[in-house]
């Protein structure tokens, strides 16, 4: 009965249709918005491509110093301990109108992380992280893997962890679905094969 007074008085249901249309349209333009700051502090994802080149040399005992230069020129130069290193990245995708539109994917290095080989050592010694990127609010990533955001999927791709050796260089490329880490010279070559023996 309640429904059918809508069709007694006409004029107030089309008010009532505008006016959810114009809060429809109002929420879609500030979830698109939030979206819009969100990835400026992403950057594109089309295809594989290198997006670091990880460098590492000696310092000490299990002591490394670690060279990550991104894609864009910038580089960064730490104290990593253990044996190994991993990075992680942030990678955002899109489905549905959002993908339609041509937004490709977006991804931000996270971390820089050092482990050790020994579980003892592990559990004990001082392990190294360091963020490579500054938090941003709102933080789309986080806000999908909460609540699982219409049209948008946050991924957490990360790197399997490689072993460190003085003079050794891997470039760390980039998918839609993760990254790998790819030895590039003989030194990293050679550590590798020796890590899988």
């Amino acid at each position: 009965f309640a429904g059918l007074l809508f069709f007694l008085r006409p004029r107030w249901l089309l008010g009532w249709l505008k006016g959810m249309a114009v809060f429809g349209i109002i929420v879609f333009g500030l979830y698109a918005l939030a979206i819009a700051v969100n990835l400026s502090a992403y950057q594109s994802l089309e295809g594989m491509k290198t997006v670091a080149t990880i460098s590492t040399s000696q310092e000490g005992e299990q002591i490394w110093r670690v060279t990550l230069e991104t894609a864009d020129g910038n580089a960064t130069v730490r104290t990593l301990r253990g044996d190994q290193w991993q990075i992680d990245a942030r990678i955002i995708r899109f489905a549905g109108p959002i993908r339609w539109l041509g937004v490709a994917p977006g991804y931000r290095l996270e971390r820089l992380g050092g482990r050790y080989t020994s579980l003892e050592q592990e559990r004990s010694a001082p392990r190294t992280v360091i963020g490579l990127s500054d938090a941003t609010w709102p933080d789309l990533w986080e806000l999908d893997r909460q609540f699982n955001l219409p049209f948008v999927e946050g991924v957490y791709g990360n790197a399997t962890f490689m072993p460190m050796r003085d003079g050794a260089i891997f470039d760390v490329r980039l998918s839609a679905s993760g990254l790998v880490a790819v030895p590039v010279n003989d030194q990293a070559r050679a550590a590798v094969q020796l890590w899988d023996q």
